[in-house]
């Protein structure tokens, strides 16, 4: 997350492969962060159904886990 921060033209890079470690290794609560990052990222290219379906995913994921700690910043993220 720091790193998306800081280097802004890594966030494509470390968006997927937080993404296909949670496909490749089971999901976690972090999980919801780099899918909301990917949903975020399709919006901005003009892909907002595809992107909603994203940030659905990382609020369900939020939800599954309990996880408050991420809840806002997921929330955060989805509305950019």
């Amino acid at each position: 997350i720091t790193l998306v921060l800081s280097r802004p033209d890594f966030s494509p890079v470390a968006t997927l492969q937080m993404v296909e470690l949670s496909l490749t290794h089971g999901m976690s609560p972090m999980s919801a962060i780099g899918f909301v990052y990917l949903g975020s990222m399709l919006a901005s290219l003009g892909h907002m159904r595809e992107g909603s379906r994203f940030v659905k995913l990382a609020l369900n994921i939020v939800q599954l886990f309990g996880s408050k700690e991420l809840a806002g910043e997921v929330m955060a993220i989805s509305t950019q």
